[in-house]
This record gives C-alpha cells, sequence and structure tokens, in this order.
C-alpha cells in the first residue's frame, strides 16, 4: 500500500516538474493563456501531492520507509524531485518579478510620455506641462 502512495506521489512530482519547465517557457514566451492553463494543472498535481503525503503519513507501514532499502530510495528521490520543484519554482518567481519591473517601468516611460504630449505653450513660446496649467490664478 505505502509503496503505492510513493509511486504515485513520484508520478506527481514529475509532473509538477514538467509542469513547471512548461511555465518557464510560457512565462518567457509571455504566452498568458498558456500561463493560466498551466496554472490550472499545478494546482490540481499540488493538491494531489498533498493529499498523498497526508495519506502516506497517516499509513500504518510508515515505518516501512525507513526500514526498508528500496521504499527509502524512493523516498530520497521524491525529495530530491521535490527539490527540483522548489528549485525551478524560485526561479519561475524570480522572471516573474522581473517582468512586473519591465511593465512597471514601461508604465512610467508610457505616463511621461503622455505628460510630454499634454504640454502647452505660453506666449512667450515657453513650454509647460499641463500639471502647470491653471496655477497662479486667482478666482
Amino acid at each position: 500500500m505505502i509503496a503505492t502512495l510513493l509511486n504515485t506521489q513520484e508520478q506527481q512530482l514529475e509532473l509538477l516538474l514538467s509542469l513547471l519547465q512548461q511555465e518557464k517557457l510560457a512565462l518567457e514566451q509571455d504566452d498568458s493563456t498558456g500561463l493560466f492553463a498551466i496554472a490550472q494543472q499545478k494546482e490540481q498535481s499540488l493538491s494531489a501531492i498533498i493529499e498523498l503525503d497526508k495519506q502516506i503519513e497517516n499509513s500504518a507501514d510508515r515505518q516501512l520507509l525507513s526500514s526498508d532499502v528500496q521504499l527509502a530510495e524512493k523516498v530520497a528521490h521524491t525529495q530530491q524531485l521535490l527539490e527540483q520543484c522548489q528549485t525551478l519554482n524560485a526561479i519561475n518567481g524570480e522572471v516573474i518579478k522581473a517582468s512586473q519591473e519591465k511593465v512597471r517601468q514601461l508604465s512610467a516611460v508610457i505616463d511621461q510620455l503622455q505628460n510630454q504630449n499634454a504640454s502647452t505653450y505660453d506666449k512667450l513660446g515657453k513650454k509647460h506641462s499641463s500639471q502647470r496649467v491653471g496655477k497662479g490664478f486667482k478666482a
């Protein structure tokens, strides 16, 4: 029973690793539709992994994980898969942060360009931005 749970968990971790690799590619290609589909699949995979972890934790055969050599190797392999998933997830998080920063910078440039386009000129030909227009009037 516990060997079956471990095999299933290993398969789910391999699926999650594959999804994280797909996510990284989608991030690099700015594929928002693909990212949405991948996010849904990741959520399902993570839920399955959590449920399997609970089942393994509550299994009556849990002590076999350390005493049985094959099961201990399987546990070590699943831990390696988990570490790979965590590493790739951290990398994807950094890619997302970098993308957000690019969007923020682009937004600032657009705002600056809009402010330049809203400039006016006074009677002497001096340029004034729209933020200055109307200041200095006394009502």
